[in-house]
């Protein structure tokens, strides 16, 4: 039960980063290039982690609470949160 409400506090945190990043697009009709021009510290240790994929896309992530646990990651292009990072198609790319 413990890993699971830091997992949740993690995604209330994230959820919050979420909305300064769509804040900042919408304001300067750009993604912010890293976590430091919306505001939010970025640390080694997390508990949130963004990276821009694109002019128009980006994922947020955090670690799951144990090693044996998996990352949870917001992709931006679907708004929704995912397990796991998505496999990448070497066959589908442009």
């Amino acid at each position: 039960m413990f890993i699971l409400s830091c997992t949740s506090k993690n995604i209330k945190e994230a959820n919050q980063v979420i909305n300064k990043i769509e804040n900042y697009r919408k304001e300067k009709h750009m993604l912010p290039n890293d976590l430091n021009s919306i505001g939010v510290q970025e640390t080694e240790e997390g508990p949130v982690y963004y990276k821009k994929v694109d002019s128009l896309n980006y994922i947020i992530w955090i670690q799951a609470e144990s090693s044996i646990g998996e990352s949870r990651i917001y992709y931006s292009d679907t708004q929704k949160w995912e397990n796991g990072f998505r496999e990448v198609d070497k066959n589908n790319t442009k």
